[in-house]
């Protein structure tokens, strides 16, 4: 944090996404709702706790080392997924397997995503004190209001690649269950991509514009195509139907976490 005087007082400002708690953040969503068209004076006295009124009257050159202070905002953070974190030297951590957290803890953490449908900052606090506990603890043995005021101080970066695991892993659990729902027509969509990229290949081999090499090469691809066509045909028929969620689940997550990296 950095030190700042602005009108003759001593404030902190953070210089980067890890100095920026939950509690700064849900203030300025808060201030956002009650100053219009003004979003860097809501940011300004949310993170650096200024009075809105005295951010608005001020002079631009007098902004200027604030506004210096904060660049980093202009990078927005890009989060990694994780499912545990340390504060003031206590591990908190969550179910790795979304299908392993206990029913009581599922059924509050979707209250708590309704309830603060229409302002997601302001319910994170509580959704990770409901899903990130101490080792061996239980919702029952937590007063849910405390835990949720002590993670009002994790830092905004703990706070959202938390949030990204658990909505990656729910996303994932919800397409394992619409493809179980309803694989002939998952087969039907990707069966019928297949087609699209094959007859796309065809029309490329079949142009007299190309080589004699060029189109030996199309033709392969295309009977590698269909080779791992008649490989998901018979996938669809057999190990997609018979296979077991929590499986399907990991593979999922795995291949969610690679595309995360590669990302990076």
């Amino acid at each position: 944090m950095k030190e700042i005087l602005f009108n003759e007082k001593k404030y902190q400002a953070p210089e980067s996404w890890p100095e920026v708690t939950l509690r700064m953040v849900i203030r300025t969503s808060q201030l956002d709702a009650l100053i219009e068209d003004a979003p860097i004076i809501s940011i300004i006295a949310g993170y650096c706790d200024i009075p809105t009124n005295e951010l608005k009257l001020s002079k631009v050159n007098e902004m200027q080392e604030i506004l210096t202070t904060l660049e980093f905002i202009y990078e927005p953070y890009k989060p990694t997924p994780g499912n545990f974190f340390i504060l003031n030297g206590i591990t908190y951590a969550c179910e790795e397997d979304i299908l392993d957290q206990t029913f009581e803890t599922w059924v509050s953490t979707q209250t708590i995503l309704y309830n603060y449908r229409e302002d997601p900052v302001a319910g994170l606090p509580r959704m990770i004190a409901t899903l990130c506990k101490k080792e061996g603890e239980t919702l029952d043995d937590i007063n849910l209001d405390k835990r949720t005021e002590l993670f009002l101080d994790l830092p905004i970066t703990i706070a959202k690649d938390i949030e990204s695991f658990f909505l990656n892993s729910l996303i994932a659990l919800r397409t394992i269950t619409q493809l179980y729902s309803s694989i002939p027509d998952l087969e039907k969509l990707v069966l019928h991509k297949f087609n699209e990229l094959s007859n796309m290949m065809k029309a490329q081999q079949e142009r007299h514009g190309l080589s004699l090499l060029m189109k030996c090469q199309i033709g392969l691809y295309r009977i590698y195509l269909e080779h791992i066509r008649k490989l998901l045909v018979k996938s669809f028929n057999s190990q997609l139907s018979k296979g077991s969620k929590k499986t399907w689940m990991r593979i999922l997550k795995g291949l969610l976490m690679r595309m995360q990296r590669k990302n990076k």
